[in-house]
């Protein structure tokens, strides 16, 4: 069953893998890629009227604090630990944005929220 919304997924480039590993560098040495950084990205359903790749670019624009501290906030709870300046140039320069306009919900029961 397609539903009512779109996806977001923000997955992490090279310089915010760099901060992950500077912060807490991994013991023994092994640095942690991207590949690996991205595996578990965080995923956003949005209102089905962000229907294309621009509509997803300003929906981010406009919740970029949000989402940098929910990234930030997944790795290190300590926000000492985080950059002092976030914003939407320091966003595009860590994160890539990908848009899907389809949704499909394999499951016949309700969808369950809770708070962050």
């Amino acid at each position: 069953m397609i539903i009512n919304r779109a996806v977001i997924i923000i997955k992490p480039k090279q310089p915010a893998v760099d901060w992950i590993n500077q912060v807490d560098p991994i013991k023994g040495g092994k640095q942690m890629s991207v590949i690996e950084a991205g595996q578990d990205s965080l995923i956003y359903l949005v209102p089905r009227d962000v229907e294309s790749d621009i509509h997803a670019h300003v929906w981010v624009m406009n919740n970029v604090d949000t989402l940098f501290e929910e990234f930030l906030d997944g790795w290190y709870q300590d926000n000492s630990l985080w950059p002092k300046v976030l914003g939407a140039e320091l966003f595009e320069t860590w994160f890539t944005i990908e848009y899907h306009s389809m949704v499909v919900d394999t499951i016949d029961e309700p969808v369950l929220k809770e708070e962050m």
